[in-house]
């Protein structure tokens, strides 16, 4: 059997609050073989999304991680920021329940797509636009040489979605991980998203 790509090992999650410590996730251990699909099931507020965000780096300041989150025999826990930037957004990418919070309103879509492109394969701008038209077209942008001029809030939801995806798929990345992907969409938008 071959070893797992990534290998969560007594994660704990906790937060710093004005009514003391409160316990996000508590000693979750799994692990993720290549090419398989695993789903986290719980109820809103179990700590899903933080137990991804905290193995991801991204945790808010008043929270803390222990535990081992071993992608590859790298411990991301505590892994100094370069490192990590290296590691996010290449090997393992994410897509976000809220497009609209995750994307930079200040930037393009083709600017927000194509700079990681360009920083994690080494790629000059020319190739990484071909390679961010080649994502868009992949998750069903229309026009999307058009669309890499539009500012997110130029694009429905729906379009915003696809958006965080193809971001998330443009590097080829070992690990995707998707929390609640198309949460606020309709169910007619969820099924062609999917």
């Amino acid at each position: 059997m071959a070893d797992p790509v990534l290998t969560l090992t007594d994660m704990r999650v906790q937060f710093d609050t004005l009514d003391g410590v409160v316990d996000a996730v508590r000693g979750v251990s799994l692990h993720v073989n290549a090419g398989e699909t695993l789903a986290i099931v719980g109820e809103s507020g179990s700590g899903k999304s933080q137990m991804l965000m905290a193995a991801m780096g991204l945790l808010a300041s008043n929270g803390r991680t222990t535990g081992v989150a071993d992608y590859r025999g790298t411990n991301l826990i505590g892994l100094p920021k370069a490192q990590l930037n290296a590691i996010r957004g290449r090997k393992i990418t994410m897509i976000f329940q809220e497009p609209m919070t995750s994307l930079d309103p200040l930037y393009t879509v083709g600017s927000q797509l194509i700079e990681p492109i360009r920083r994690h394969q080494g790629l000059g701008h020319k190739a990484a636009k071909a390679r961010a038209l080649e994502v868009l077209a992949l998750v069903k942008i229309p026009e999307p040489e058009d669309r890499m001029g539009s500012y997110p809030h130029e694009l429905s939801g729906g379009q915003r979605q696809r958006v965080m995806i193809a971001m998330a798929l443009a590097n080829d990345p070992d690990i995707l991980i998707a929390d609640e992907p198309t949460t606020a969409l309709d169910v007619t938008i969820q099924a062609e998203i999917l």
